[in-house]
């Protein structure tokens, strides 16, 4: 009896590992820059500028996608804005991480208003708080 249960715990080692590789091959594969493209034009109804590879924290592949509104949609007319789009599956992902204390906001970017002599605001005198 003990060695049958030796024997199912090597077979089981020998085994995990091959499991393992099949798992990892099965796995799904990031999307190329074309049909991600495609998929967010079609999902969002917008134009696509720009698709650039990317990483996030943990090291999940994602393509930063450069959108821009059409001309019909109103005040956001011609509105662009870059979305963060999961590799594997295509879909935008949120610009918020959840963390067990908090989240953290998007990486990049400044949040200061812009203070320039060439701010039109700035040479009416408009004070920014």
């Amino acid at each position: 009896m003990r060695s049958f249960l030796i024997g199912l715990l090597l077979a089981g080692a020998v085994a995990a590992p091959a499991a393992a590789q099949t798992s990892a091959q099965t796995s799904p594969a990031a999307k190329p820059a074309d049909e991600v493209k495609r998929i967010v034009e079609q999902t969002y109804n917008v134009q696509v500028l720009r698709v650039t590879e990317a990483a996030l924290e943990d090291g999940t592949a994602v393509y930063k996608v450069a959108a821009m509104m059409p001309g019909t949609a109103g005040n956001a007319a011609f509105m662009v804005n870059t979305l963060t789009v999961d590799a594997a599956t295509g879909l935008a992902l949120p610009p918020f991480r959840h963390h067990a204390a908090g989240y953290s906001l998007p990486q990049g970017g400044t949040y200061e208003p812009n203070r320039t002599s060439n701010n039109p605001a700035v040479a009416r005198g408009h004070t920014w708080r």
